[in-house]
């Protein structure tokens, strides 16, 4: 199992030459989040897809080590029970080859009291014959933490 820093790792050692099939499915699977269509997210996942997200679970209880498509998107159905996804932005997105990074602007709106919870995550993928076999998700677990119970935490 490779982790985000060999990822990471590994697209810098890659040579310009490339091509970027993962730019494209990663680019695709973001613009089917933004429109709400999992069918289409889900054409792009391997049945044996290895998924990590690194998040705070009191604010995302499903979130952690899912191995297969069918167990990431029972995550994803336990999310949206929670929040709403309104937007799902790249600010950046390297890839080359196999491997692709983004760092993503997401809004979520928070069913339970209403507020809008934004936050940053750091994404790596890994994608073989057009699906993600790989993925690896961070977030700043302190600032979502915060947004999601409406005030700073004081120590």
């Amino acid at each position: 199992m490779t982790d985000a820093p060999d990822l990471l790792s590994k697209l810098m050692q890659r040579s310009a030459a490339e091509t970027g099939t993962a730019r494209a499915v990663i680019l695709n699977i973001q613009d089917a989040f933004r429109k709400g269509d999992y069918a289409r997210i889900a054409a792009h996942y391997h049945e044996d897809v290895d998924w990590v997200f690194h998040g705070p679970p009191s604010v995302f209880p499903d979130v952690g080590h899912r191995r297969g498509k069918i167990a990431v998107f029972k995550t994803l159905q336990s999310l949206n029970a929670l929040y709403r996804f309104d937007s799902h932005v790249s600010e950046r997105l390297i890839a080359e080859g196999d491997c692709a990074a983004a760092v993503s602007d997401i809004k979520l709106l928070q069913r339970a009291s209403g507020r809008v919870i934004s936050l940053k995550v750091a994404s790596f993928h890994r994608v073989r014959d057009g699906q993600v076999v790989q993925y690896r998700g961070f977030t700043d677990s302190f600032d979502v933490v915060e947004q999601v119970i409406g005030h700073e935490l004081q120590f």
